[in-house]
């Protein structure tokens, strides 16, 4: 990509006034420091898959169920199995409460959740099995806990949403029902002495080996048998690295963590190999019809930036794959390019509330500041990124679409043509999803008499229908007008409200 270093001494805009007027000049946002300029270069890029989902075009999350509980067993910390215990963050009826409102709060966007924990005694449970639900979350009037995912699976669908599973194909515990198998094949990595890798996570299973032997298509064929993921079309792959973490105590009597490739040494199979024994895996799930997201770019390593294998990665953290890639060929939850946008992380709004209401106001506030604004600027395509020596962010979109990441404060501004969209923890940004004509507006703390001016091509007109919108659903809102192009309004702090033309 084209790097260019420069100097920006001009004054960001300011909003004044509770107003958002068009400025003169479509560069809004600037730095007061030394930048450099990237500037976006596609790359040739094709799909060695069939993705079903544009995942930049709808909202994709985790819900978290249960975490299985476990000691200490290898350098005291790692994990070997289960200890018995467990931690029961939603079960199947109250995970179907959250997407029922998540729902309401995303007005109806298409959405993908991948259930984490719903197998054995929860996440990181028993791999490399995964055929048995975890009892704990089941539905009182099923018979066993699959029958309550493919419930819930099928309910999910009346709320735009896409129900799926969190899966690992790498980690191996030793209280596995499939571990003397696994052992007993010689598909569990080894060292170059023959003795088992033990990893930061159980041993793990060599890739290679076991596609070769056929075990990898046996356990995603079960999996398929027993839940209806090929419908779902998607699945999710935690933890799919290229390299073996494994844990060692330094010279300085420290916990570390190296990374060993290839994958079992033991083996001789080669990194090349091991790469392909992936793509593989990938490549089979998609002839039966699923896409698989993964947890993050870094050692992925299937293919070079343009690998085409995967249409979502949960942590998207790659500045060089956003400078390459157009949204919908990579893009993820967690992004760290924050000036071409992020999304609220759903299971952790979730996972870390008192409750779950707690949890829905946390994910209100992180969809209306986030995934709506993603959602916005994965319509326009990408110019350049300028970055600041204090970690501030400007990204220039086309059509005159701006934003502004501050780092120290996690703040994202947006603007269009120099009108401000978003600023200061308030927003005002079309819901792209519904078509033209509708705007959502949000304010952390609340403001009295705010006017916004609509951006070019959204059109409102002084009869425009307005509710406020929560977890429950909508109710009346009549506290703003429309004069021409200028929206006033007054919101109370974490009140979300849709204005449309309807």
């Amino acid at each position: 990509m084209k790097r260019i270093s420069i100097l920006i001494a001009s004054v960001t805009a300011a909003v004044s006034c509770g107003q958002n007027p068009p400025a003169a000049d479509p560069d809004v946002f600037s730095l007061q420091e030394k930048a450099d300029t990237l500037l976006f270069e596609q790359v040739p890029f094709e799909w060695k898959v069939s993705p079903r989902y544009d995942y930049s075009k709808m909202f994709t999350t985790k819900i978290f169920l249960c975490q299985a509980e476990y000691d200490g067993d290898f350098l005291g910390k790692c994990k070997i199995r289960d200890n018995g215990r467990q931690t029961v963050y939603l079960t199947i009826n109250q995970a179907y409460e959250v997407i029922k409102g998540m729902d309401q709060i995303t007005l109806g966007i298409p959405k993908v959740a991948y259930l984490v924990g719903w197998q054995y005694n929860g996440h990181d449970s028993k791999y490399p099995a995964f055929f048995e639900g975890n009892e704990a979350l089941k539905r009182p009037e099923d018979e066993n806990a699959l029958q309550s995912i493919r419930w819930i699976m099928e309910a999910a669908k009346e709320f735009n949403t896409t129900v799926s599973l969190h899966i690992n194909m790498f980690d191996a515990f030793d209280d596995s029902p499939l571990f003397e198998k696994y052992r007993d094949a010689d598909v569990l990595a080894r060292n170059t002495d023959g003795s088992l890798m033990n990893s930061e996570w159980g041993y793990k299973v060599c890739y290679a080996a076991e596609w070769e032997k056929g075990l990898a298509q046996e356990r995603i064929d079960k999996l398929c048998s027993l839940l209806p993921i090929a419908e779902a079309g998607t699945i999710h792959i935690d933890a799919f690295h290229q390299t073996a973490p494994v844990p060692f105590i330094n010279e300085e009597g420290k916990y570390q963590v190296g990374f060993i490739s290839p994958i079992s040494p033991g083996h001789g199979y080669t990194a090349e190999q091991d790469m392909e024994a992936r793509a593989n895996i990938v490549r089979y799930f998609d002839s039966k019809g699923i896409d698989v997201t993964t947890e993050g770019v870094w050692n992925m390593g299937i293919g070079n930036i343009d690998e085409g294998y995967f249409p979502m990665y949960y942590h998207f953290n790659s500045e060089q794959m956003s400078l390459s890639l157009t949204a919908s060929q990579a893009n993820g939850v967690n992004c760290g390019v924050r000036a071409f946008g992020t999304n609220v992380n759903g299971e952790q709004a979730f996972q870390k509330a008192g409750s779950i209401d707690d949890g829905f106001d946390a994910f209100k506030k992180g969809f209306c500041q986030k995934s709506l604004i993603c959602q916005y600027l994965n319509t326009f395509g990408r110019k350049a990124l300028i970055k600041g020596e204090n970690d501030n962010i400007i990204g220039i979109f086309e059509n005159g679409v701006r934003t502004k990441y501050e780092e120290e404060e996690d703040r994202m501004s947006v603007a269009k043509d120099g009108i401000i969209l978003a600023a200061d923890g308030d927003v005002f940004i079309p819901a792209v999803w519904l078509g033209n004509d509708n705007i959502v507006a949000f304010s952390e703390n609340g403001y009295t008499g705010k006017t916004w001016t609509l951006p070019e091509g959204i059109k409102l007109p002084r009869n425009a229908k307005a509710w406020t919108i929560d977890q429950n659903g909508r109710s009346a809102f009549t506290d703003f007008k429309i004069r021409g192009r200028q929206v006033s309004l007054t919101l109370a702090p974490g009140q979300m409200v849709l204005i449309s033309r309807k």
